[in-house]
């Protein structure tokens, strides 16, 4: 029996030792961004003005030039790596960036991966359909509609049911982005599109001849920078946001990208 319980012990000392090892081996993400020199940056660069392709085909937009002041505060490069939205969050989760910062909307479903920033943008979902419309005015006349959504957004979540309850939706057409959902629509392969706000906006301004907005919202919620859960860029981050929340810098960003649009 002692040996036994000899035996028993000596197995939670290594099981024990193992996962002090293990923490002492695993990098910070400040010490990680500090030893590479750069901050990395996730995102789907198909959300105007928040994050878009230039005429040199780089990443910029309201976001990165926010992500750009966070890495000067901490004294390294800025990586930008675009991708699939869908994806980003479990990409984050298991360490291929630092931050994702891509008009990403704070979730209870996205807090079980990841922690967020303060909030620096409230928006909210609109929908999208054709100029002569004139039977999709709110929620409730989405019943047996099909509906073109960005694929993993907020309003993927509201046309399929999971955000405010099923509203009925014939079915649900997932694109990569939000200009794509429309050119379906344009093409009369769905009755509308949910986007948020701002793209939205943008959207039926670049084609007001074929589309319309739908002048009442149908949700309100707020954008964030997500990072790794205990993400020790936090204070940092939080801290960099405030100050470009408070002296207006952010609002002065989204009047810039919205303008070149």
């Amino acid at each position: 029996m002692k040996k036994f319980v000899r035996i028993i012990s000596l197995v939670t000392v290594l099981a024990l030792a193992c996962m002090i090892f293990a923490s002492c081996g695993k990098k910070s993400d400040l010490a990680s961004v500090e030893e590479e020199g750069k901050l990395i940056m996730l995102t789907n660069a198909a959300f105007p003005p928040f994050e878009y392709l230039g005429e040199n085909g780089e990443t910029i937009g309201v976001d990165v030039e926010i992500a750009q002041k966070i890495a000067e505060r901490l004294g390294v490069e800025l990586e930008v790596v675009d991708m699939d939205f869908n994806g980003i969050v479990a990409a984050l989760a298991s360490g291929k960036g630092h931050i994702a910062a891509a008009g990403m909307t704070v979730s209870e479903e996205r807090l079980k991966s990841v922690d967020f920033s303060v909030n620096y943008v409230t928006s909210a979902q609109y929908m999208i359909v054709p100029a002569d419309n004139t039977t999709i005015l709110t929620s409730a006349d989405l019943k047996d509609k099909v509906v073109g959504v960005q694929e993993g957004t907020t309003g993927d979540l509201y046309a399929s049911g999971e955000w405010d309850g099923d509203f009925g939706v014939k079915q649900v057409l997932r694109f990569s982005n939000a200009v794509e959902a429309s050119t379906a629509l344009m093409n009369g392969k769905c009755d509308l599109v949910i986007v948020d706000e701002l793209p939205a906006k943008l959207i039926v301004a670049q084609n007001e001849s074929v589309l319309k907005l739908v002048d009442t919202p149908l949700t309100l919620e707020d954008y964030a920078i997500a990072m790794r859960k205990g993400s020790d860029l936090s204070k940092i981050i939080n801290e960099e946001l405030q100050k470009m929340i408070d002296d207006g810098t952010v609002e002065d960003l989204i009047l810039k990208h919205t303008a070149v649009q």
